[in-house]
């Protein structure tokens, strides 16, 4: 107990001043969040994770310039479809650049929820006359990270590196220790919209039955969850590349047909990485068509010992939405099949719904559609959701059959209350039935939530923008095995640029099976979601500050710190405290 009380002093007393002077910006703020959370899908932050962060992450320091970046770059920033950079294109070309994110939500494709969510990740940065040519100057930006954490088993580094030539080209590199690198380079045409992909790159198509890499939640949170929004070929720009292909691919757009043709080798990374395995080969193709109100497509793939085939379809009708996709797995010659719908019912309100069938021997390797369980194979189910403005309710009932009946019931409910112009009351129950366990047949939670903001606060749309003092209240708890639970207070100041946050946590948690995952701050680039396991106290402390510099202010360098300690004085038997630190330093010019 007293080693914890003097590393609490020691954060409180020299590193809290340190992270107030110099400090950003700091990874991850709540608007931010919300927005990240809004694009994928996902009800808490607890559902993301790391390598969806740092896609977001960029996107968030170089927003997407919807009037002037060509239409391959639109494509693989994977922030919007092939169908609304479609929609984007024909807008302009008849209007001129969008002058504001009003006029963004009347574009067919974009509906004022979506909009509100892209806003962190777009720059209206344009022309403003219709018809205009943007300018075809080549501008070059560098973009450097460098990153050590201090743990009590040593140091850990990482760096990054990035290269973008204008429209033409971009590079990238990173790595961190333990030994694990990613590295890739794009081209994207000038004329048509082509682009080609060599090195780590992420393939999106239908409903990932086939080929989905990248984040792929479970469960069903809200609407757009209930189905995937695919974007074809997309670099991977991230720190590890897990769950991209290396190799080598290119997409061609003509008309509104799209090509898009891959291949890459399974087991490369593992042997870059300095680990011994076989290396195969994989190569496939997709076909898409892309119309006004939706799009159809084709996937195939094989490798050594099978392959698959599908075929997908998303339309949209006076904003109600379709979409399905049914694949076949030579390997096992089992058809998997999902489909299902989000219905406007007025008024805000929206009914999702979605059934799937996996069979057990489906390969899912390579596939992330919507499910329950933890693959894409062996289940078969069904989930509803009802949902309007911050209000959501959804039930997922699903089965599996590997040997014995398996069968599992989840439901969500989030509520959201105004309690005034600065202060959010939320509530979240969770409720998760399996009838073939017997101690852990019931898994119930709850968790409620008091959001402040000095710049004012919205059940509905989040914070307001501009400086404010910050402040959450969470206390949680979780009846499986026996009953957990989980408190903290966390407070902050943010700026344009300058931010800093502290949080102190408290957890009781007795058995492995009632551990409670909390989402904490992190420096940009990383994601922070520990599992609180044990009787302990924790704290925290992450700050940045970002200078700019140069010809217009136009190039930046930002400083970040995190700094946590996690103790267990509360147990009966001792267990070892944890001290961490991370500094991060990256530049833009």
């Amino acid at each position: 107990m007293k080693d914890f009380i003097k590393k609490l002093l020691y954060i409180v007393i020299d590193v809290l001043p340190l992270a107030f002077m110099t400090v950003p910006v700091a990874g991850q703020s709540d608007s931010q969040m919300r927005a990240v959370m809004a694009m994928v899908g996902a009800s808490s932050e607890e559902e993301l994770d790391e390598q969806e962060m740092e896609r977001f992450d960029h996107f968030l320091s170089h927003p997407l310039r919807i009037n002037i970046d060509s239409r391959s770059k639109l494509l693989s920033s994977g922030l919007m479809s092939r169908y609304q950079v479609a929609s984007l294109e024909d807008y302009r070309s008849r209007n001129g650049d969008v002058l504001s994110f009003s006029e963004l939500s009347m574009i067919e494709g974009f509906n004022p929820e979506y909009v509100a969510a892209l806003k962190p990740f777009l720059s209206l940065a344009g022309h403003g006359r219709p018809g205009e040519i943007p300018d075809s100057s080549i501008s070059v930006r560098n973009d450097a990270m460098a990153r050590v954490t201090v743990k009590a088993d040593g140091l850990n580094y990482g760096a990054k590196y990035r290269l973008t030539y204008g429209e033409k080209a971009e590079l990238m590199a990173a790595g961190k220790t333990p030994s694990s690198w990613s590295a890739g380079m794009v081209f994207y045409g000038s004329r048509r919209a082509w682009k080609a992909v060599m090195g780590d790159y992420n393939l999106r198509f239908g409903q990932g039955l086939t080929m989905w890499s990248g984040l792929s939640l479970t469960g069903f949170s809200s609407s757009s969850s209930f189905y995937r929004r695919p974007t074809g070929l997309s670099p991977s720009f991230s720190w590890s590349g897990i769950g991209s292909h290396r190799g080598v691919a290119a997409d061609c757009q003509i008309g509104r047909v799209v090509l898009t043709s891959f291949t890459s080798f399974p087991g490369l990374r593992d042997l870059c990485d300095g680990r011994k395995c076989h290396v195969s080969f994989l190569g496939g193709v997709n076909l898409g068509y892309f119309g006004r109100n939706g799009q159809i497509s084709v996937t195939a793939f094989g490798e050594r010992g099978g392959g698959a085939v599908s075929a997908d379809f998303w339309f949209n009708h006076k904003g109600f939405d379709s979409f399905g996709e049914a694949a076949f797995d030579f390997a096992s010659d089992k058809i998997a099949v999902t489909a299902g719908s989000v219905i406007p019912l007025g008024g805000g309100w929206k009914l999702s719904g979605v059934a799937r069938y996996y069979p057990s021997d489906y390969k899912q390797e390579y596939s992330g559609g919507v499910r329950s369980w933890t693959r894409t194979s062996d289940e078969i189910g069904a989930a509803f959701g009802l949902e309007r403005y911050g209000f959501r309710l959804t039930g997922d009932f699903a089965h599996k059959d590997s040997g014995r009946e398996v069968r599992q019931c989840k439901v969500l409910a989030i509520l959201p209350l105004q309690v005034c112009k600065t202060v959010v009351l939320s509530f979240r129950l969770t409720e998760r039935y399996r009838p073939y366990e017997e101690l852990l047949k019931f898994k119930t939670g709850g968790r409620m939530d008091i959001d402040w903001s000095s710049s004012g606060i919205s059940a509905r749309y989040g914070e307001s923008e501009g400086n404010a003092w910050k402040a959450r209240c969470r206390v949680e708890g979780l009846l499986c095995r026996s009953s957990s639970g989980l408190a903290y207070l966390e407070m902050g100041r943010k700026t344009e640029t300058l931010s800093a946050y502290v949080r102190g946590t408290v957890f009781l948690v007795d058995n492995w099976d009632d551990r409670i995952y909390s989402y904490e701050r992190d420096v940009p680039g990383s994601f922070t979601v520990p599992a609180y396991y044990g009787r302990g106290l924790s704290l925290s402390a992450t700050g940045g500050y970002r200078f700019r510099f140069g010809e217009r202010k136009r190039k930046t360098l930002k400083l970040n710190i995190r700094v946590s300690s996690v103790a267990y004085p509360l147990m009966k038997e001792p267990k070892p405290s944890i001290v961490q630190a991370r500094f991060q330093a990256s530049a833009s010019f």
